[in-house]
């Protein structure tokens, strides 16, 4: 017998089945992943370490920020840039709905993770890549090389699982967390 891959319509509706209809608080996990409030960053050694969004974004560059000097608030967290020139730009594209393009997708999740139903899993942003108009991360180098060996599909599907876990509170918005 010879398996086709599900469309995104099945998986979407497979999805439906098996996901619980409600979900504790201790079971959500924020929209947008953070380390101590800020944004687009990692842990390394017990220390934050903060990367600039918009030189991801633009200029295809991973560069460490300086939140001393170049921080903004946006969606309950706070995003820090190597220069003030990326600030601004940042400040410059939030949209009157809160929307701003150089948000990693998925919040900073795992792409790869996501795609599977993994809400926990945190993306790195040295894993960073613009694909498209979106900023994707994944967990590691390793995880981010299986995910472009299908990007399409795992996009689709970590949008899909992205989309139903904010639908039925498996991910809420950072500024309703508790």
């Amino acid at each position: 017998m010879i398996m086709k891959p599900l469309t995104s319509a099945a998986l979407f509706i497979l999805t439906l089945s098996v996901l619980p209809g409600t979900v504790t608080a201790a079971e959500s996990y924020p929209a947008i992943i953070a380390n101590d409030g800020i944004a687009f960053s990692r842990m390394d050694e017990g220390q934050i370490i903060a990367y600039d969004t918009v030189a991801a974004y633009d200029e295809h560059q991973i560069l460490v920020a300086n939140c001393s000097l170049y921080q903004a608030a946006h969606q309950g967290v706070s995003w820090c840039f190597s220069n003030e020139e990326n600030k601004q730009s940042f400040l410059a594209a939030i949209t009157d709905n809160g929307r701003n393009h150089y948000l990693p997708f998925g919040g900073g999740h795992c792409a790869m993770g996501l795609s599977l139903g993994n809400f926990v899993a945190r993306g790195d942003p040295r894993t960073a890549l613009r694909i498209g108009d979106q900023l994707v991360l994944n967990g590691n180098l390793s995880v981010r090389t299986r995910f472009l060996m299908d990007t399409e599909r795992n996009l689709d599907n970590a949008r899909l699982q992205y989309q139903l876990a904010l639908r039925n509170g498996s991910i809420v918005d950072n500024a309703k967390m508790p």
